[in-house]
C-alpha cells in the first residue's frame, strides 16, 4: 500500500492522538466554563468518542498483528469472552468503513487541497515530535493544534486554518529547529500558495 506524503500508509487516517487529546482537554476544561462552552463541549463528545473508537480499533489491529490472543484482548477490555472481543473489533471496523464511505472529506479533495491537507498533517506531526516546539513562541502550540485540526477539516476550514498557521509561523524563528520540521514547514507554505485561489 502506498504511503501518504506524511508517511502514513492510510490517507484517510484521523489524527486520533493529537485531536483526541485536544478534545479531551477542551471537554474537561468546559466543566468550569459558561453555558456556551459547556454546550460546545457536549457537542465535542461525539468527536471524542469517535477518536477513542478509532484508537481502540488501531490497538486491536496492532494486538492481533503481534499475536495477542482474543482471550487476552477480552480481559484487557473487561469483556467476558473472546467472542465479545471479536464482535467489538468487527463493530468498530464496520463503523469506520461506514464513516469512510459517507464522511470522507479526503475523497472529494482537488489535487491542491489534497496536497495542502497532507502538508498540514506532516507539519503538525513534525511539530508534535519536537519536544520543545510548544515553548518556542506563545502561538507555537496554537499553530500545531490548528494544523492537526486542519488535516481532517472540510476544504474551506482547512484553508482557513492553514492560513492562520502560516501567518503565525512568520513570527516563529525556525533556526535551530529539526531539519525535517523546517522542511515540513517549507512544504506547508508551498502547498498553501499552490492552493490559494488566483486573485
Amino acid at each position: 500500500m502506498a504511503s501518504s506524503p506524511s508517511g502514513d500508509p492510510d490517507p484517510h487516517r484521523h489524527h486520533v492522538g493529537t485531536v483526541g487529546l485536544d478534545l479531551h482537554r477542551r471537554v474537561l476544561a468546559a466543566v468550569r466554563g459558561d453555558a456556551d462552552e459547556i454546550s460546545g463541549a457536549l457537542a465535542d463528545l461525539r468527536d471524542l468518542r469517535a477518536a477513542i473508537d478509532h484508537a481502540e480499533r488501531d490497538l486491536l489491529a496492532a494486538a492481533r498483528r503481534r499475536g495477542v490472543s482474543w482471550g487476552r484482548v477480552a480481559a484487557a477490555l473487561g469483556l467476558r469472552s473472546r467472542q465479545a472481543a471479536e464482535q467489538r473489533a468487527a463493530r468498530l471496523s464496520e463503523q469506520a468503513a461506514a464513516s469512510d464511505r459517507h464522511d470522507c472529506q479526503h475523497c472529494v479533495d482537488t489535487e491542491p487541497v489534497a496536497a495542502l491537507r497532507a502538508a498540514a498533517r506532516a507539519a503538525a506531526a513534525r511539530m508534535a515530535a519536537d519536544p520543545s516546539w510548544d515553548g518556542v513562541r506563545p502561538r507555537a502550540a496554537l499553530v500545531r493544534t490548528g494544523l492537526a485540526a486542519a488535516a481532517d477539516a472540510p476544504a474551506g476550514a482547512l484553508y482557513s486554518l492553514v492560513k492562520h498557521a502560516v501567518d503565525d509561523l512568520d513570527t516563529v524563528d525556525l533556526d535551530g529547529r529539526p531539519v525535517l520540521l523546517r522542511v515540513a514547514v517549507a512544504e506547508l507554505r508551498r502547498a498553501y500558495r499552490a492552493a490559494t485561489p488566483a486573485a
